[in-house]
């Protein structure tokens, strides 16, 4: 019955307009004209040299959560608990608690500090 009620085609033409002409006009003073943002790439897939290199990092850290990786590496979240869950499998980390959303790692030998 409802819904929105389409616009006449004056209407489309004037909007057209309207486009146009703020397209054409220049940027207002003391604006500099963004015609390039920065974009930032995050990894999305687990390739042996980013997992090298997480490891290398990780192992001097006391604790070790998916969101530092992914802040750290710039990678996504779920990379992140891809990569944390292969290191586990490993046996470079080992996982000392587990959430409904984070898990959390430590090294061995950290682990073996903390229990003595």
């Amino acid at each position: 019955m409802g819904g929105k009620k389409k616009p006449t085609v004056s209407q489309l033409v004037k909007r057209q307009e309207r486009e146009q002409t703020a397209q054409a006009k220049p940027a207002a003073k003391g604006k500099k004209p963004t015609t390039e943002e920065k974009q930032v790439v995050k990894a999305s897939l687990v390739d042996p040299k980013l997992l090298s290199e997480v490891e290398k990092e990780v192992t001097k850290w006391d604790y070790v959560t998916p969101y530092l990786v992914a802040t750290k590496f710039n990678v996504k979240m779920s990379v992140a608990f891809q990569i944390l869950r292969t290191l586990a499998n490993k046996g470079t980390l080992v996982l000392v608690s587990k959430g409904h959303r984070t898990e959390i790692y430590t090294t061995p030998n950290r682990l073996k500090q903390l229990a003595a």
